[in-house]
């Protein structure tokens, strides 16, 4: 296979990983959506209860609606970290595989001019 075909078929891949990695930040969205829709349910339940309830505090659906707020937002900085470090890597590969062939691509320019100097130098004499 040639270098420039190797490049093009790179390139493909890193198309397809980005496509891939697309679809997982649109699950993230997706679970970012319904964690918001769990919590305004959960806040306008307890809103209710104060409402029906005026002398009592309902801690324990406000401790509980806190906590659930936090874990979701510890999840949401590592599924960010992830990606974000999932897309460093593929990009350091991409990037350090991209230069390879095209070093390669150079030094086999080269020698091909090379060759034709050196062709054209044995059909000269």
């Amino acid at each position: 296979m040639d270098i420039q075909k190797k490049i093009d078929r790179l390139d493909d891949e890193h198309i397809a990983f980005r496509k891939k990695v697309s679809e997982y930040e649109w699950d993230y969205q997706d679970m970012r959506r319904e964690a918001r829709n769990v919590s305004e349910r959960m806040s306008e339940s307890i809103l209710s209860f104060c409402r029906n309830n005026p002398d009592s505090i309902p801690t324990y659906e406000l401790h509980q609606l806190e906590d659930n707020r936090e874990e979701f937002e510890r999840q949401i900085r590592h599924f960010e970290d992830r990606l974000q470090e999932t897309y460093q890597e593929e990009n350091r590969i991409y990037n350090q595989s991209v230069a390879e062939l095209e070093k390669e691509k150079r030094k086999t320019r080269k020698t091909c001019q090379a060759e034709n100097c050196f062709r054209s130098y044995l059909e000269g004499s």
